[in-house]
């Protein structure tokens, strides 16, 4: 059995920490570190944080704000394990999360584990299935077919030695796997093992953000090929402008129903069962 570190970094979101923490400590494989670096939020998510008491927690607060990216390969250089556990602060782990994706790690010669996922909203109510598909091509992360980032478990040498990139806004993990796609073997589990926050934040404020890092991808992959480029940010504009009518117009949920599929009555009551359980509502 090997000891695997879980990083997750906080901006403003007091209302959803605990829960993430809550699933994390409740994992059925307990020796773990888990990393938590605040970014400077302006919050009381400090304060949520500072409530667990667990020496498995290491927490920094760090009261300047250097968004995600920097974060993220902070986190990484401070882990002291040999697996890389991805989190975000506003989704919760399925309890035998870590057991399953470190199982796979030490038994296989899979470099990179990520999971299909459930949607829930933010009153932690189950929404819908997210599915996960195989990768083995740079095409296949063109196509959407990318991993769910937070359901991520990745060899720690692997982020050392592969950075997440500055620039690719709302998009670095997109960036990082085309990087990674032909050179390291992806794994994929089609079990749930991430409840997914859908509605933290609205998607055209996501979308608006990652445009730049989208043009950012284009020209740095694509450098001569214009028409290629013009057509992907076309695209992108495109769907901003839709997203932010329908927003506009309170019809969110024909976008977030475009997100996941939809479950039946009995597996709805199945996956809520587990959310009450890890939640501290439960």
């Amino acid at each position: 059995m090997s000891h695997i570190s879980i990083g997750i970094s906080v901006y403003n979101t007091e209302k959803y920490i605990k829960y993430a923490i809550q699933s994390v400590l409740m994992q059925s494989y307990k020796d773990f570190e888990l990393i938590i670096i605040n970014d400077g939020s302006t919050d009381n998510t400090a304060v949520e944080v500072m409530k667990f008491d667990d020496e498995r927690i290491t927490f920094i607060d760090d009261k300047e704000n250097k968004g995600l990216i920097f974060r993220l390969n902070q986190l990484v250089k401070l882990s002291k394990s040999e697996f890389f556990i991805r989190m975000d602060a506003d989704d919760i782990m399925f309890p035998d999360r870590l057991e399953k994706q470190l199982e796979i790690l030490n038994n296989t010669n899979a470099d990179i584990i990520y999971s299909d996922a459930i949607s829930i909203n933010n009153k932690n109510e189950v929404l819908g299935y997210k599915k996960s598909f195989p990768i083995n091509s740079k095409k296949d992360i063109l196509e959407g077919r990318a991993p769910i980032h937070p359901s991520v478990a990745i060899k720690k040498n692997i982020l050392l030695e592969n950075s997440y990139q500055d620039g690719f806004f709302q998009m670095e993990d997109m960036e990082l796997w085309y990087r990674l796609a032909e050179n390291y073997k992806f794994y994929n589990i089609n079990e749930p093992l991430l409840f997914y926050r859908e509605e933290s934040t609205k998607i055209s404020i996501k979308h608006k953000k990652m445009r730049k890092g989208l043009y950012n991808f284009t020209q740095k992959h694509f450098p001569g090929n214009f028409i290629f480029k013009n057509k992907i940010m076309i695209a992108s504009n495109l769907k901003f402008y839709i997203y932010s009518i329908l927003e506009f117009f309170h019809l969110e949920s024909l976008l977030l129903k475009r997100r996941y599929s939809n479950l039946n009555s009995s597996e709805c009551i199945e996956y809520q069962g587990v959310l009450n359980k890890v939640s501290l509502d439960g």
